[in-house]
């Protein structure tokens, strides 16, 4: 923490007498012009730096650096103006004034350009980065250039964000290798062949309802450098540490990019810690996307227990243990007769270890107990993806798409546990087989309409298998031989859907969408439990209470309008779903209709700010883990069964959003949200020392408000991004403890804090940032409060074109104020050599060699400290080779 703050002490005495460069943007007619872009280059046209004039028409610029310079003002409409500037001693300024522009009446300009080497280009739904404005060369992949993207964000499991929205699709070329699997291409890719990064907005899958459909997709395109196309090129990185840490880093990327044809082949290994393969995931998930070409978009891959254990509360590389591998090969090839094929393989091996020491206090109506246990999960997961896309456009108003995905993963589990001292394994495997085809029809009546038109048939298959040698039914049955628990599931799901939409833009402000179809799914769950003694013979004892046999059936005929409107600077919107709700459990059969609207207002001024307002009713289903009603054992001596029958859970929300300004410079940015469910699924939770039996019973009303704010605005004075950032959750909610009578608690948590980035040279630059996050819980029954601390500072330094020294500094506290603190230290150095096109990095991770980090938890019947065993120190030197 004291280094944090010598840092942060140490920015502020940056002092010195900067040279002012301002003026004033106005038309021939003497108008303001806003957004204008001012850009200060040196004599070789480089840029040293720049802004977007304000409201009023006025810029300022801030240089300490000395010589001859060329101000350029350009701005959509206009003709662009340049001047000579010459700075010859600290703090003079130089005032230029009225600038005025005048209008290009040459052509119409339709996009803003500010200016040929110019980092960023604004287009009217488009925003161009140029790749090399934001690199510095020590990039291995392209997620690593991305995070230096101004508006662009890159969540811990490789999701990318652009401002609040989630990115879609991350194509090369315009083309899409890897869908919402993406992580696999940007944390493997490397980034020294892009020329453009753009943020497509709006963004259609579907070129053909490009400015027909309401769409407020996210996309990023990845375009490469003219001597990138066409031609084989990749790299190989190669890093390892010393034999005795033993860790190693291995990557192959070849690839081939052409318009007509893309190729792209990849190898991954490493066992250092890097989480590389997160794409994997969500490449064998079932597509979710609420869409015109989707149906079904609440299907999830089965999941009935989980038998390993991940950290999720901060960077994966400090926890994971792991021993990775993956290949891959993309194909898309674009024949002339407007045919296309794409295919994606993937072959991925994980090996995992998580450990993990805890502290668990039960306190409830005299019921006190502490239970101290010690984790080590172990997991090896193997993964097959195939999927084959065939695709045909039709006189370019028409086409065609099916695809097939087939998907296999393996998974073995070997768990050894300490149970306040007592040894406990837990061995398992569950595998699960995956299939899932597609087919879309597409017609482009005319510019304004479109009819699509989309069948979709998904299977999963998932059986488990695992056993725990403990001794949780010798105290269930007071029988001392019962040593061990064997636990069999088997779960299937048949899912087949049809769905017809209409689409019509009547002008550029109103659209109207029709969808009618149907949705039937099938679900078979059946579970089994024994017991053996030490011997591995069965225990007799009746075990009907541990046995599923489960058939659960949905239908849904669902309709539904969409409706939107814009009206200068009002929109207005409005949905109505109705559904006819069909469903079959063990033969109970229940029939509904049920009717969903949804309304949302929208205000958009530039000088005012945009705010939107929605609102709406829904109805969901539950799945078919809420619906079997005996006991299946979970592990960790957890035990879960449902009181409830078929439902349909009904829920309100509201929320309001603000925001002012641009991603790109100053920017404010705040939403609520407030959520209500009249019904919902709660526990009741049947609490001993050595087991917890769980079982979800049906609650009336819960309620849910949650608020973000962020604040972003440029410091002149200090040449840095200066970002407030806050954030607020209340939730009311409702459990029962041992079939006593509901608790009612209130949980609030609520998060402020800052960061801060530079962009003073080309030599040296930082990121800093701290947040403090507040957590209390209160019931009838107990109450707590604890809060969590973290912070970073990252400091660059580039000590000439060729070598490059980076390093991160991380703080850590988790809990209340005598939990211990962590601390982390990374140093990073990278050396380029253009002639021999690679180069070599040493660095130097956990260099303070913290060996554990402690979270608390809090319910409102108990506390829990955690401690997760860290990866060591170690240092690792590697090559990045491009050919």
């Amino acid at each position: 923490m004291k280094y944090l703050f010598l840092f942060f002490s140490l920015l502020f005495l940056k002092i010195s007498a900067q040279t002012e460069v301002k003026g004033l943007v106005v038309s021939e007619n003497k108008q303001a012009v806003s957004r204008a872009n001012v850009i200060l280059t040196d004599s070789q046209d480089n840029i040293i730096t720049f802004v977007f004039s304000n409201k009023d028409g006025s810029f300022l610029l801030n240089t300490d650096k000395f010589g001859h310079f060329n101000l350029q003002i350009s701005a959509m409409g206009f003709i662009t103006k340049k001047y000579s500037v010459s700075i010859i001693k600290r703090g003079e300024n130089v005032d230029f004034k009225t600038i005025t522009l005048e209008t290009d009446k040459v052509k119409e300009i339709k996009e803003v350009v500010i200016s040929r080497t110019s980092p960023i280009k604004i287009k009217k739904d488009t925003i161009e980065y140029s790749a090399k404005s934001f690199s510095n060369g020590t990039e291995q992949n392209v997620e690593e250039l991305l995070k230096k993207i101004p508006g662009i964000t890159v969540l811990n499991d490789g999701k990318i964000k652009f401002g609040n929205k989630e990115v879609s699709r991350v194509m090369v070329e315009n083309d899409d290798l890897f869908e919402k699997g993406y992580q696999t291409l940007t944390q493997n890719m490397p980034s020294k062949p892009l020329d453009k990064i753009q943020v497509l907005k709006n963004y259609s899958k579907n070129k053909l309802l490009k400015n027909i459909e309401n769409s407020e997709g996210i996309a990023l395109n990845l375009t490469l450098k003219e001597d990138a196309k066409g031609k084989w090129f990749g790299n190989t990185i190669l890093a390892s540490t010393s034999y005795k840490e033993n860790m190693r880093q291995g990557k192959l990327n070849i690839m081939n990019f052409t318009k007509r044809k893309k190729v792209y082949f990849l190898l991954n290994a490493n066992n250092s810690g890097l989480n590389e393969m997160n794409g994997v995931e969500y490449l064998i998930n079932p597509s979710s996307e609420n869409d015109v070409e989707n149906v079904g978009t609440n299907i999830n891959t089965l999941s009935t227990v989980n038998l390993h254990q991940k950290n999720f509360q901060f960077n994966d590389k400090r926890t994971n243990f792991n021993n990775d591998r993956l290949a891959s090969v993309n194909y898309i090839y674009n024949f002339k007769t407007d045919w296309k094929l794409k295919f994606v393989t993937i072959f991925n091996e994980i090996e995992n270890s998580n450990y993990i020491t805890s502290y668990n206090r039960f306190n409830y109506q005299g019921l006190d107990f502490v239970n101290n246990e010690e984790k080590t999960w172990k997991q090896n997961n193997r993964n097959i993806v195939g999927k084959i896309e065939i695709s045909k456009e039709f006189k370019k108003n028409a086409n065609l798409q099916f695809y097939n995905k087939i998907s296999s993963l393996n998974e073995n589990n070997n768990n050894i546990f300490l149970f306040n001292e007592q040894l406990n394994n837990q061995i398992g495997k569950n595998e699960l087989f995956a299939t899932e085809n597609r087919i879309s029809y597409t017609k482009k009546i005319d510019s304004s309409r479109a009819f699509v038109a989309v069948g979709r048939y998904i299977f999963q298959n998932r059986p488990y298998n695992f056993t725990d040698e403990n001794d949780v039914f010798s105290h269930i049955l007071n029988n001392p031989d019962a040593k061990k628990v064997n636990q069999t599931i088997n779960s299937q799901m048949n899912f087949g859907g049809v769905k017809l939409s209409f689409i019509k833009k009547y002008s550029e402000e109103n659209n109207l969408e029709i969808q009618i179809g149907n949705e039937y799914r099938k679900d078979f769950l059946q579970s089994d439990l024994q017991v053996f003694n030490s011997d591995n013979i069965a225990v007799d004892f009746n075990h009907s209470g541990f046995v599923n046999h489960t058939d659960y059936l949905q239908n849904t005929v669902f309709g539904q309008l969409k409706f939107s409107k814009k009206n200068k600077k009002w929109n207005y919107g409005f949905s109505i779903l109705n559904q006819i709700i069909h469903s079959d459990l063990n033969q109970n059969k229940n029939d509904g209709f049920y009717v969903s609207p949804t309304a949302n207002v929208g205000y958009q001024n530039l000088k005012t700010g945009n705010f939107n307002i929605n609102a709406g009713r829904r109805f969901s289903t539950i799945s078919i883990n809420d619906v079997y009603t005996q006991y299946i054992y979970q592990g960790s001596r957890n035990f879960r069964r449902n009181n409830t029958d078929f439902i349909v859970l009904p829920d309100y929300n509201f929320s309001f959003a603000y925001n002012l300004g641009d991603q790109l410079s100053q920017y404010l940015n705040f939403n609520i949200n407030y959520f209500r469910s009249e019904d919902y699924l709660s526990n009741n939770m049947i609490v001993n020392p050595n087991y917890t039996f769980n079982q979800t019973i049906l609650v009336k009303n819960s309620s849910t408000v949650s608020s973000n704010l962020e604040a972003r605005k440029y410091l002149k004075f200090l040449k840095s991004r200066l970002s407030l950032l806050g954030s607020y959750m209340q939730s009311n909610y409702e459990n029962s403890i041992n079939n006593q009578p509901l608790i009612n608690t209130n949980f609030i948590n609520w998060k402020a804090g800052f960061e801060m980035k530079s962009g003073w040279t080309k030599w040296v630059n930082y990121e800093l940032g701290y947040e403090w996050i507040f957590n209390s819980i209160s019931s009838e029954v107990n109450s707590n409060k604890y809060i969590n601390e973290k912070g970073f500072f990252n400091l660059y330094i580039t000590v000439n074109p060729q070598l490059r020294i980076e390093s991160f500094l991380e703080y850590y506290k988790f809990g209340n104020t005598n939990q211990k603190t962590t601390q982390f230290l990374d140093i990073k150095a990278n050396y380029t050599s253009k002639k021999y096109n690679m180069s070599i990095f040493i660095q130097g991770n956990n260099l303070l060699n913290s060996n554990s980090i402690q979270q608390y938890s809090i319910s409102s019947i108990s506390e829990s400290l955690y401690t997760q065993r860290l990866i060591p120190r170690h240092v690792i030197l590697g090559i990045n080779k491009s050919f």
